[in-house]
Parts: structure tokens; sequence; C-alpha cells
């Protein structure tokens, strides 16, 4: 769940839109006081979680039982929906507070996406194909998140822009 955390890395809040987005303050609350105790968990393979990918679809059950089929017997599942509960969320919440939220954080990563893919010819074939991968992988990512932004989700992350950006930066992992 460790990657997971780090893949995703946020999610974002406000309180004029709580009835028409999941970014609301309470649940970026809970995501921040949970976030911790997440990163903190060891994991069978956390370099597995490395290589999920949402499909672009907006059914974040799905999404959630996706990686659970994918994480299946694996021990420290249970501790995660421990964390999870003791914060007073599910797995389908946290997925989308945490897609949603790392939003701020792929946008802020655009300018250097376009600067990487100009380098691309200029580097040795294993950092060009690490680089290339780092690309495909963020584009992927957007592709798949901005459809499943609502106009309550964008005024929340607009609103919360700098605290999801400062969550972000404060997690291992979350450099581009």
């Amino acid at each position: 769940m460790r990657k997971m955390v780090l893949v995703f890395a946020l999610t974002a809040t406000s309180a004029a839109v709580s009835a028409t987005t999941v970014l609301t303050e309470q649940n970026i609350a809970r995501l921040e006081a949970a976030l911790p105790e997440l990163v903190a968990i060891e994991q069978d393979n956390p370099q597995g979680l490395t290589k999920l990918r949402l499909k672009k679809h907006c059914d974040w059950q799905q999404h959630a039982s996706d990686l659970r089929q994918q994480e299946q017997g694996k021990a420290y599942v249970a501790e995660v929906d421990q964390v999870l509960a003791k914060h007073q969320l599910t797995a389908p919440l946290f997925l989308e507070l945490t897609a949603k939220g790392s939003w701020p954080l792929l946008q802020s990563l655009q300018p250097v996406q376009q600067l990487t893919r100009q380098s691309l010819p200029f580097l040795p074939e294993p950092q060009r194909r690490i680089a290339e991968q780092k690309i495909h992988q963020t584009e992927q990512m957007q592709q798949a998140i901005e459809p499943c932004l609502t106009a309550a989700d964008k005024t929340a992350l607009q609103h919360h822009k700098q605290r999801l950006l400062k969550l972000a930066t404060s997690l291992p992992g979350a450099a581009f």
C-alpha cells in the first residue's frame, strides 16, 4: 500500500462544495492522518504497486476491487484495512481521494515532462527508457483521472492546491 500511497499521493478539500465532491475538509484531514501510518506498513513486494495503473473509468469501487484482487493473500492488506477503518476511510474513498488529490502534482509536472521529452534523444539508452516510462505513467494517470474530476472537484482542488502540493512533496517517492 506504501507505493500506492506514493503513486497517488494526496487529496483535496472544500467545505463549500462538500456535498458534491469527496474532496472535503473532513476527508483530507482523515487522509493526512492516515498517510504516515500507511507509509509505515511493510509489504511483501512494494515494487509491485508501482506498476498499478488506473483504468479509464471513474468507478472507484471497481478500482479498489482490482487492487484488492492484485494484492490478495498478502499479509499487509489487513493492516491497511485497519488503518483506513481507524481513520474512517474505505478503500474506494481512499483511492478516489488520492487520485483526485494528486491532480495538482500531476499538473505541476507538465513542464518537467515537456523538458524531459525534448531531452530524450540526448539521453543514454537506460536513462531514456526510465524517462519514457515515467512520462508514460504520468500521462496515463492524467488521462485516467481528468475525466473523473467534477466541477466541484476542480473548485476544491484549486482552493487547496498549495496544501496538496505540500502533502505530495512530504511523501517519499513523489518526485518525477
